[in-house]
């Protein structure tokens, strides 16, 4: 998917005034004049005017700093270091060149949790009718439910539930897919992001998720020598990701799992044998502790 999908989803510079050599001969030769104790004297002046300059230019240089985050809209006090990359809300806004998020995004009422109520709100949602006619899509698929997996970020993009949904085009062929932030507790919802789906991905002809859970609890089967525990249901998951792994396949930190955005979620699986396990991109069947979930949360 990252690779055939795209989102919808200043530094400060010190002026420098140079010492002319004139300037720097005329200093050398006044010095050369002053006795040793007046020459130690204006050294000291000069250094602690130096740290002053310095001290103003620090302070400058790390109010323009707060000042850009605020703008940009990313988090700027309320989420502690260390949730990744991903840390902001996904979408229109609030992203690196995009205009800071409103207060209130967009949140409009579902009145259940049924995939077809879901469906219909989606289709009557502003952000879905102002895309429609650029992206070209008339239909939605079935949306599907992924959940928020141990998140406690007081964001709520990471810790509230999603609900994700494929959309076709007149030739019946997946062109894009939704993922909408879903207050549970409100009943309510809104746009998080849009991903198009080129012509030449394998995703134009299936529709969301892409692992089905039945392959899922297959794998768990082959891998394991488990079956799904009675009275349950596999889950789609997702979680904030470590910040030690910005790029989830490179050499250093490895991962190919999935999970790390409600657009490419997990299968969460509790085995015969009572434990958690997780499978996802890769097919290959995890357990908690393979996770890079972001450390330190509350």
């Amino acid at each position: 998917m990252a690779r055939t999908k795209r989102r919808v989803a200043r530094r400060s510079t010190s002026q420098r005034y140079p010492v002319t050599k004139y300037r720097s001969r005329q200093i050398k030769g006044e010095q050369s004049r002053l006795p040793g104790g007046t020459i130690i004297a204006l050294g000291a002046a000069f250094g602690m005017v130096a740290l002053c300059v310095l001290g103003f230019a620090l302070l400058v240089t790390v109010g323009r700093g707060s000042s850009v985050a605020s703008a940009s809209g990313g988090p700027v006090s309320h989420v502690p270091a260390g949730y990744g990359s991903l840390n902001h809300a996904k979408g229109q806004c609030g992203n690196a060149g995009q205009v800071a998020c409103p207060t209130e995004p967009g949140w409009f009422a579902v009145p259940s949790a049924s995939p077809a109520s879901i469906a219909a709100a989606i289709a009557g949602s502003p952000d879905y009718a102002a895309m429609q006619g650029h992206y070209g899509y008339v239909a939605l698929d079935t949306p599907a439910l992924v959940h928020a997996y141990d998140a406690h970020t007081g964001y709520d993009y990471y810790d509230d539930d999603h609900w994700v949904v494929s959309v076709r085009n007149a030739a019946g062929l997946r062109c894009g897919i939704f993922d909408f932030v879903y207050d549970r507790a409100r009943g309510r919802m809104r746009f998080s992001s849009y991903g198009v789906i080129t012509p030449q991905d394998v995703h134009t002809r299936q529709a969301f998720p892409y692992i089905s859970p039945a392959t899922a609890i297959t794998q768990l089967q082959h891998q394991r020598g488990l079956t799904l525990l009675p009275g349950t249901q596999p889950e789609l998951i997702f979680f904030p990701i470590d910040p030690s792994f910005p790029y989830l396949t490179s050499p250093v930190h490895n991962w190919r799992g999935g999970g790390n955005s409600a657009m490419n979620p997990m299968w969460h699986i509790i085995g015969s044998d009572g434990h958690d396990y997780f499978v996802g991109a890769d097919l290959n069947v995890h357990v908690a502790t393979d996770l890079p979930v972001a450390k330190g949360q509350p």
